[in-house]
């Protein structure tokens, strides 16, 4: 109950939780349009991402402001390859943002646009947002790396309670590496997940890639459930943002 109290209370927790169903959605209709007795579920599984996606835009209206007000707070931090990679980023994700609402306000139909121009805009801002995110999280883990920073402690942590990745861990010992390092460094692991995912949407919409709908979706789960874990637990949360 407390985590939904804090998720609740949350615009980025309440965003997080909308995108993962927005993006469940997507998943299922496209799994299940190729059984013709399920046509008025695929339907009403579109319209409902479809809302999600428009009640999305709008609550985010006015978060470019937010945003540019971060990428000012990042130009003073003393390391220089975070600076330059946060604030960039910042004004990327503003732009994204600022084209964001313009669609929202084609969408509702408040004002005519070309929607496809828009939308290119907007994938190529989410696009180099993404891009620099990642390369920040390159370089923290080579940080990591390159000082030898290891989760050594024997006790079972968050993670290996998790069926999946405890799993994983002791009956495929090359994922070992990748869940001691999850345990000892939640933020940096949690991060690159979902950039990692996240990435392949806009390269999709460009048609720099050609995933199927139901692969976007399922990136699109794995990259909201990243950043849901991210809001409901503190050490999760990758910092300076």
């Amino acid at each position: 109950m407390d985590s939904w109290i804090r998720l609740n209370a949350s615009t980025t927790g309440k965003d997080k939780l909308i995108r993962l169903i927005q993006y469940l959605s997507r998943f299922v209709w496209h799994n299940l349009e190729h059984r013709k007795n399920l046509r008025d579920a695929v339907a009403r599984l579109k319209i409902l991402e479809s809302a999600f996606s428009s009640f999305r835009k709008l609550l985010r209206l006015g978060k470019s402001l937010e945003v540019l007000h971060g990428a000012l707070r990042t130009q003073h931090l003393p390391n220089l390859v975070l600076r330059v990679l946060l604030t960039l980023s910042r004004i990327y994700q503003t732009c994204f943002l600022m084209v964001d609402h313009i669609i929202w306000v084609g969408r509702v139909g408040l004002y005519d646009i070309n929607k496809q121009k828009w939308s290119d805009y907007s994938n190529k801002f989410w696009l180099g947002s993404i891009f620099l995110n990642l390369l920040r999280d390159i370089y923290e883990i080579f940080q990591i790396l390159q000082q030898q920073v290891q989760c050594r402690t024997p006790e079972p942590c968050l993670y290996k309670t998790i069926p999946i990745i405890k799993a994983a861990y002791d009956y495929i010992p090359v994922t070992r590496p990748v869940v001691q390092f999850a345990e000892g460094h939640r933020d940096i692991f949690w991060d690159s997940l979902k950039n990692i995912c996240d990435i392949w949407i806009p390269l999709t919409s460009l048609g720099h890639t050609r995933l199927s709908p139901g692969m976007v979706g399922l990136l699109g789960s794995v990259s909201s459930f990243a950043g849901l874990v991210a809001v409901l637990d503190p050490l999760a949360k990758l910092v300076p943002t």
